[in-house]
Order: C-alpha cells, then sequence, then structure tokens
C-alpha cells in the first residue's frame, strides 16, 4: 500500500467535557476520494475542521505529507496552502467580483504572478461552465453558482487535498446536481477529497471508501458497494433505513 498523503492518529476532540470525536484513526492515500457519512451531530464536520487545524485537538495527531499539523506550529500556513476546504456557506467576500475573490488568495499568500492566476482562474471557471460570471458579485449569483465559485477558489492555490463539509446542504433541489458534477470531476481527474454529506446517491457514485461515524466514532469502514449494499454493523443498517422508503 502506497504511503499515506493524510494520516490521523489517536484522535480526541472535545469540547469542555464533552468529547465529539473519540480515537479516531484514518489514513488516505493520494487521489482516493473518501467519503464520511453519518447522522447530524456525529462528528462529521469537526474532523474536517480538525484536519485543517480550524479547532484544535485534545489528543492524538493529524498529518500530512508525514508533517504534523498542530495549532500554533510554524508551519502551519504553508501546510494550510496544501488544504483546500469548501465551506457550506460559501464564505465569498462579497465585495469582491468574482474573479477577485479566486485571485487573492494566491496573490496575497503565495505572491504568485497576477496574470498567471488570473488566466488560471479564468481556464477554472470555464471548466465549471461561470466564465461569464467572472465580473459579477457574489449576490448576483444563485446558490448552486456561489459553491461552485468556493470550489475555483480551493483550487486556485493547488492544494493535495480537498475537504467539503456538506456543500449542498443549503442549496435548492435543483442547484444539488450542478455542485455535484463539478465535484465528480474531481473525482475523475483523481484529485484527493474528504467529503461529508448526506447526499447518499452521490457517496455511492464518487467514493472509494466510505466511513460512517457515529457519536464520535468510527463505527464502520468499506467500499460503497459493501456499505450501502451489505452494512456490518446494526447502527450503519439503521442509519441507512432511513433513507429507504417502501410502498404498503
Amino acid at each position: 500500500m502506497p504511503e499515506p498523503l493524510l494520516e490521523i492518529c489517536n484522535l480526541t476532540k472535545m469540547y469542555e467535557e464533552q468529547k465529539i470525536l473519540e480515537n479516531i484513526n484514518l489514513k488516505i492515500v493520494q487521489g482516493e476520494v473518501v467519503v464520511i457519512v453519518g447522522p447530524s451531530g456525529c462528528g462529521k464536520s469537526t474532523l474536517l475542521r480538525c484536519i485543517n487545524a480550524l479547532e484544535p485537538i485534545q489528543k492524538g495527531e493529524i498529518k500530512l505529507d508525514g508533517e504534523e499539523i498542530e495549532a500554533g506550529r510554524k508551519n502551519l500556513a504553508a501546510l494550510r496552502e496544501k488544504i483546500g476546504m469548501v465551506f457550506q456557506n460559501y464564505e465569498l467576500f462579497p465585495h469582491l467580483t468574482v474573479l477577485d475573490n479566486l485571485m487573492l488568495a494566491p496573490l496575497k499568500v503565495q505572491k504568485r504572478q497576477k496574470e498567471e492566476v488570473r488566466a488560471e482562474a479564468m481556464e477554472l471557471l470555464g471548466r465549471v461552465g461561470l466564465s461569464e460570471k467572472a465580473g459579477s458579485y457574489p449576490r448576483q449569483l444563485s446558490g448552486g453558482q456561489k459553491q461552485r465559485v468556493a470550489i475555483v477558489r480551493a483550487l486556485c492555490m493547488h492544494p493535495e487535498i480537498l475537504l467539503f463539509d456538506e456543500v449542498t446542504a443549503a442549496l435548492d433541489p435543483e442547484m444539488v446536481r450542478e455542485v455535484l458534477d463539478v465535484m465528480l470531476d474531481l473525482a475523475k481527474q483523481g484529485r484527493t477529497m474528504i467529503i461529508v454529506t448526506h447526499e447518499m446517491q452521490f457517496a455511492k457514485a464518487v467514493a472509494d471508501r466510505i466511513v460512517f461515524i457515529d457519536d464520535g466514532h468510527i463505527v464502520e469502514e468499506s467500499s460503497p458497494e459493501t456499505f450501502f449494499e451489505c452494512p456490518k454493523s446494526g447502527r450503519a443498517k439503521q442509519f441507512l433505513n432511513i433513507f429507504t422508503f417502501e410502498r404498503v
């Protein structure tokens, strides 16, 4: 097995006395798409935030390319550049155009050449069908368009791994597909991704591996075929039954 790009060892995350995640162990290799599923409040989004050091952890370690990700480390900013995170609520700057939103971090953080960044941003916008929106402001976009811009913004930083935190949760059903299509295309390109989602059909289509979390623990970890067709744990079976309806 190849060396893991991301390695999580014995991670425990607490808020005051409450354990949100306990003894999480997970290895992800380059090019792998891992989808994390589970009930609301089980710790899925918190895990992503811990990976990006947006949340401090109380125990364990997280390594990217063999380097530990930890709040307060001198190289944290450099490690974060390798991690692209797309949030549920877009996080676009409302006073900047789409193109300026995309160019801001590569210019300010990575100190890249303006014309190079502009050309790449426009090329990526073209890939997601938004070239004509480069001069628009976020308020002029639909929710699905904003989320596609947020994905492009993450890609402009050339991350080694992409984290998606329930990126379709705030979208109208008609807009969900356009965002999921972009993510499916990224998977076909061989991008390394960790995706938290409640879209079970999408999870089945895109994942190399499904990780089921409940009550802060990894309960089950398997291929999408195994997880959806014959889950091993009773808790996973109970969870999947929520998405199954039969006519009586």
